[in-house]
């Protein structure tokens, strides 16, 4: 295991891609993130860098120092004490631990460029019951330059279970794909591509004027829409390991209902309905704050 301690310096970070970087402190939804990325960095044979940050350890004195080895020690018997709890033996995942000095935020988005992933945590209830995903993780994923990871509570998920994908025509979802395929790969899990549509979503049917053909012409439609992407993708997977399904809803109904049986949700962090100027769109954000597994927004 490596320890280190280092100021955040932009590009000149980067490593290769199996690197899976995770943040860490006291709080609950910390531990289930840890949890998650810890079995995530051992089924793909990745690095695990595990960064936590504080403004207070700006000094290079021997207190410092003591400090941060305290404070790295912790966060070793910390991972120690999950990989109980999961019953992975001890050091079957590479660690490295960062002690960054400033904010959270930073650390995890300077820390994170080069990585294949980002891991964070979510709270749980807002002060006026709502879910919410916090102010530090929602800017981390409006910001980051890897796909963001974030883990909630944890509710009845298998992560053998299939990893769900939302699709649809936009370049932001063909990278969630693409991604979300990847991970298929690397964890042996199914894909289970889901295009959701309605009415107003789709072209017009060549010849159609003036009328609205059945529902069953649009579904079909749809799903040729939904072939020609998967096909375009040239995904690596075999074909009976990739489930393709067009659901007559909005899309982020559609994917918070396909949660229910998935190991985690992958979507793009804007689609096709989204704003240029907005750096998470509508449809991600509502699965981030309702999904019942961990959700990917690829970016």
């Amino acid at each position: 295991m490596e320890i280190a301690h280092r100021e955040i310096l932009g590009d000149n970070h980067k490593m290769g891609p199996a690197r899976i970087v995770v943040g860490v402190n006291s709080a609950p939804e910390a531990n289930e993130a840890l949890d998650w990325a810890l079995a995530e960095a051992r089924e793909r044979q990745a690095e695990l860098v595990l960064v936590c940050a504080s403004p207070q350890w700006v000094g290079n004195t021997a207190a410092d120092e003591a400090r941060r080895r305290q404070r790295a020690d912790e966060i070793l018997a910390q991972v120690r004490q999950r990989e109980a709890l999961l019953k992975l033996p001890p050091d079957s995942v590479q660690l490295r631990i960062e002690i960054i000095p400033g904010s959270a935020r930073e650390a995890l988005l300077g820390t994170s460029r080069g990585a294949s992933m980002l891991v964070l945590g979510r709270r749980r209830m807002g002060t006026i019951g709502r879910l919410v995903l916090g102010s530090v993780s929602s800017e981390v994923v409006e910001r980051a330059e890897v796909p963001v990871t974030v883990v909630r509570e944890s509710h009845v998920y298998h992560r053998s279970w299939p990893i769900v994908v939302g699709v649809d025509s936009s370049a932001a979802s063909q990278r969630a794909l693409q991604h979300a395929a990847a991970e298929a790969m690397a964890t042996g899990s199914d894909l289970h591509a889901v295009f959701a549509w309605q009415i107003t979503t789709l072209a017009p049917l060549p010849g159609s004027w003036g009328w609205a053909p059945p529902l069953e012409e649009y579904q079909k439609f749809a799903l040729t829409t939904l072939d020609g992407l998967l096909v375009a993708a040239n995904l690596p997977l075999p074909h009976d390991r990739v489930k393709a399904e067009v659901i007559h809803n909005a899309a982020a109904p559609a994917l918070i209902s396909a949660s229910r049986n998935a190991s985690r949700i992958v979507v793009g962090a804007r689609g096709v309905g989204g704003f240029e100027q907005l750096l998470l769109g509508s449809v991600s954000r509502q699965v981030l704050e309702y999904a019942n597994c961990p959700v990917t927004v690829v970016r």
